[in-house]
């Protein structure tokens, strides 16, 4: 789970990726 505004979206060879700050991210779902 993380923030509406973290991260940044970024295409490579077709696929989509969200590259963020650790602390961005709030919590992690296993």
């Amino acid at each position: 789970i993380f923030t509406s505004y973290a991260g940044t979206e970024v295409s490579h060879k077709g696929e989509d990726f969200l590259v963020m700050e650790e602390s961005d991210i709030l919590a992690v779902i296993k």
